[in-house]
């Protein structure tokens, strides 16, 4: 057997991200898409992969996907790196952005990556508990800042997994009063918010030296599997991230695939409404029929709290439907907006539950 002494230390408490890869009737768990590709976007991408050079190192500046990103969103090129998912971005920031030791401000609840990668990267991790509306609480961030020397500061929003947003206008302020603090804004969900376009800091990150937002294609753009996140900053900061990212992180057949998703706007665009739509329907379905009470959501899932929350995800993964659990003010669920087959399934299994 391995000797585990001869492992960092800081490896002693971690476990495995648990991941159920169980076969279930739906899987409403990841807040993936549940829009398939239709067949002639497939064709497109069988058609660039048939002459797809396998032999060759991928492109290491991504330049043909970073363009199509950046036409997507309205963004410079000079502006954006571009990872293995937004995981390694996060673990990149951890790891070469900060001092080892270095504090790093996390919310309570939020994604509970951010963490795990930071204290794998030697950092002394605060968290600041959130309202109790789940909202953020900028005041007593600020002191928490201000009282740790906290130089890196990491949230999503719209939040996974309560669905809040929180306005731009107090993060601004925040990012302000703390300027030697990195502020980490994760808009994996911002394409989903109604107020996106008055919410998000994608647009105006080359005005900040502090604020750096985070985008993946995993959510509303559908492609999970491909593992694409794109980090949006200042160029000073975006040349920084490519200098310490690895030559090639970002594997040539994401690239290609990438590239022709983000070039096929309408469908997107249609795409997202879609996802947007079943979500909201879900909640008032569930508010409806008196199963629960979910917070206003800005995301493609419904999040709400309940004591039974352990029962009744559990009986709903017996029946062949898999959500997600938090152990929340003593209970919540988190459910991944689906198909109408799959809302349809999941209310009734709440209701028998």
């Amino acid at each position: 057997m391995f000797n585990k002494e001869l492992f960092a230390k800081k490896l002693s408490s971690v476990e495995p991200y648990a991941v159920d890869t169980g076969i279930y009737k739906a899987r409403l768990d990841a807040n993936e898409s549940f829009i398939a590709l239709p067949e002639y976007i497939r064709e497109k991408i069988s058609a660039a992969l048939s002459s797809f050079d396998y032999n060759r190192y991928p492109d290491p500046n991504a330049t043909k996907l970073k363009k199509a990103f950046c036409d997507y969103y309205g963004l410079k090129a000079e502006n954006v790196g571009v990872g293995n998912g937004s995981d390694e971005i996060i673990s990149l920031l951890m790891n070469c952005f900060l001092d080892t030791g270095s504090c790093v401000l996390t919310f309570t609840p939020d994604f509970s990556m951010y963490a795990f990668y930071a204290g794998l990267a030697g950092m002394k991790v605060v968290s600041c508990p959130k309202k109790a509306d789940f909202s953020i609480d900028f005041d007593a961030a600020l002191k928490a800042v201000k009282e740790n020397d906290v130089k890196m500061v990491i949230f999503s929003n719209p939040c996974n997994p309560t669905g809040r947003i929180e306005k731009k206008a107090d993060i601004q302020k925040l990012a302000n009063a703390c300027p030697d603090t990195i502020f980490v804004v994760d808009e994996a969900y911002m394409d989903f918010a109604s107020v996106k376009n008055t919410e998000s800091f994608l647009n105006e990150t080359e005005n900040y030296s502090n604020i750096v937002v985070l985008k993946t294609l995993s959510k509303a753009l559908g492609a999970a599997s491909l593992r694409l996140g794109f980090i949006v900053a200042d160029k000073a900061f975006a040349d920084m991230f490519f200098a310490v990212k690895s030559p090639y992180n970002v594997n040539g057949v994401s690239q290609v695939i990438g590239e022709i998703l983000l070039r096929e706007k309408d469908f997107l665009d249609e795409c997202t409404e879609k996802l947007t739509d079943s979500a909201q329907k879900l909640r008032r379905e569930i508010i409806e029929k008196g199963l629960g009470s979910p917070y206003e959501t800005y995301t493609n899932f419904v999040f709400y709290t309940d004591p039974d929350a352990e029962k009744k995800q559990k009986h709903l993964k017996e029946n062949g439907v898999l959500i997600r659990k938090f152990g929340i003010d003593g209970g919540a669920l988190r459910i991944t907006a689906g198909n109408e087959e799959e809302n349809k399934a999941v209310v009734e299994l709440l209701q028998k539950s």
